[in-house]
């Protein structure tokens, strides 16, 4: 069992539950927060042909419990769902996960699936 935690931008998020969803993985939990990467400054292109450099960057940070099995698919889901092609698309990190646990049945592990 794993844990994903994907940071991803905003207006990327519909795209990533779409595509989550399509392969049948519903469970996920989605943060909004502030986000500074590998890069010094990022340059924000406006909609009016200005631009305005920024440190901290919004992003959402989505986390997802996936059997071991299932990482690959889920990442490459991600990646393809979350790419605009540019500087500050985000990044994804897989963390080993102990044990899960259904609180209402007690069941653990992959039957919390």
């Amino acid at each position: 069992m794993k844990k994903i935690e994907a940071f991803v931008r905003p207006e990327r998020l519909n795209d990533v539950k779409k595509s989550l969803l399509k392969m049948g993985h519903r469970s996920m939990i989605n943060y909004d927060i502030w986000y500074r990467g590998t890069e010094n400054e990022i340059d924000q292109h406006q909609g009016s042909g200005s631009s305005s450099f920024h440190d901290f960057m919004p992003k959402v940070k989505i986390e997802l419990m996936v059997k071991d099995e299932s990482v690959q698919n889920i990442v490459d889901t991600i990646c393809d769902s979350a790419c605009s092609g540019h500087i500050g698309d985000g990044k994804i990190f897989i963390l080993p996960a102990e044990e899960a646990i259904r609180i209402q049945t007690k069941e653990t592990g992959d039957a919390v699936f």
